[in-house]
């Protein structure tokens, strides 16, 4: 049998009642965020916060048996939700962006990523080099793409918008790509550090009338969506300020994804209570749809599994996943290696199993 066969059993041993109090500070759905069916089944009780380590209480989460979307019911409310960012990974400066580097070999390596996507999408980034960008190994393809999130420039007139921009390091390098930038973040502290550094953010949810219609060339939610209360009305919203034609980008962890097949409860994905709303790749498509847009017909190829292994690990060790704190067994890092290697080697013949959904969908032009 495959080391990367799913596991038997998805649910914790302890079952929620379901009638037990809803804690203070919560708010209880019974439906489906986004299909609104009744009809689920429990896969987790008793999460809890091992990610960050500041958000009380423990956490139940359910799957519609409908449209297979994972959330949390009972979840933490408007007037608490804060108190699980108290510590996140956005509290850190955006790293230099646009400076060069001062070694020669990353000053190559630089000028080779520039090129490829001088070549792939049409920018015109400096230090660029000659060689064919066809060199790059698909490991650096991949992360140049997602450097750009696969957006295009529309000319030097590109206006986008990134929803949940955090500290606004991707739109410091959007910016210095040629484009018109703008974002929104409802964690004060990541938004005091992109505002510190010249970008221009709306400090809050993104509501009616926040955002200018039919204003942005694209609009990005990286890892956003599974934090929002109502993903198809803020997805609503995002279409409604787009121009005819625009792009809408959408990433976010994968419900059905060979990790949480793999690690379970201890899924870094799962990332209880922060995480409200969990996608799989027909649930993700069907929530774009809902929203007016026209998804392209194939997810894009992304390789997480090494964050997401390595990650899932340490929870399962009950360490920091996110400092590496205590460090795992020398054993424990290289089978997470080859598990995720081998991961990210499915998931290029079969993307609905990568750790992450990466979508693009477009407003319809007739509009």
């Amino acid at each position: 049998m495959s080391t990367l066969q799913p596991m038997t059993s998805l649910a914790v041993a302890r079952p929620a009642s379901p009638h037990r109090q809803i804690p203070t500070g919560s708010e209880s759905l019974h439906t489906c965020p986004l299909c609104s069916s009744p009809r689920r089944e429990l896969i987790y009780a008793g999460l809890r916060d091992r990610v960050f380590f500041c958000a009380p209480g423990e956490w139940t989460m359910h799957r519609c048996t409908d449209c297979g979307t994972g959330y949390l019911d009972p979840r933490p409310d408007p007037t608490t939700i804060a108190s699980a960012y108290v510590r996140y990974l956005t509290h850190e400066p955006p790293s230099c962006v646009g400076e060069l580097p001062r070694s020669v070999w990353r000053h190559r390596r630089l000028s080779q990523t520039n090129a490829y996507l001088n070549t792939t999408y049409g920018y015109e980034l400096t230090p660029a080099s000659a060689l064919a960008p066809s060199r790059l190994g698909l490991g650096r393809r991949l992360r140049a793409d997602m450097s750009v999130r696969f957006l295009r420039t529309t000319g030097p007139a590109g206006r986008v918008f990134d929803l949940g921009c955090g500290n606004g390091e991707f739109l410091l390098r959007m910016r210095a790509a040629g484009w018109e930038i703008r974002g929104a973040e409802p964690d004060p502290t990541s938004a005091a550090l992109a505002i510190a550094m010249g970008v221009p953010v709306h400090v809050g949810l993104v509501e009616p009338g926040v955002l200018p219609d039919g204003h942005f060339d694209a609009v990005t939610l990286s890892h956003v969506l599974e934090h929002l209360p109502d993903p198809l009305a803020t997805l609503r919203l995002c279409r409604q300020a787009l121009k005819p034609g625009g792009v809408l980008y959408v990433a976010t962890p994968n419900l059905a994804s060979l990790g949480h097949a793999r690690f379970g409860a201890d899924w870094l994905g799962l990332d209880p209570p922060r995480h409200l709303v969990l996608f799989t790749p027909r649930s993700l498509r069907r929530t774009i749809e809902l929203a007016g847009f026209d998804p392209e017909p194939h997810l894009r190829m992304t390789q997480a599994a090494r964050a997401s292994f390595l990650g899932s690990a340490h929870l399962r060790r009950g360490s920091d996943p996110m400092r590496g704190r205590p460090r795992l067994p020398v054993w424990t890092i290289l089978r997470m290696l080859w598990l995720a290697r081998q991961a990210n080697r499915l998931s290029q013949h079969r993307l609905e199993s990568s750790e992450e959904l990466v979508l693009l969908a477009r407003k319809p032009a007739s509009e």
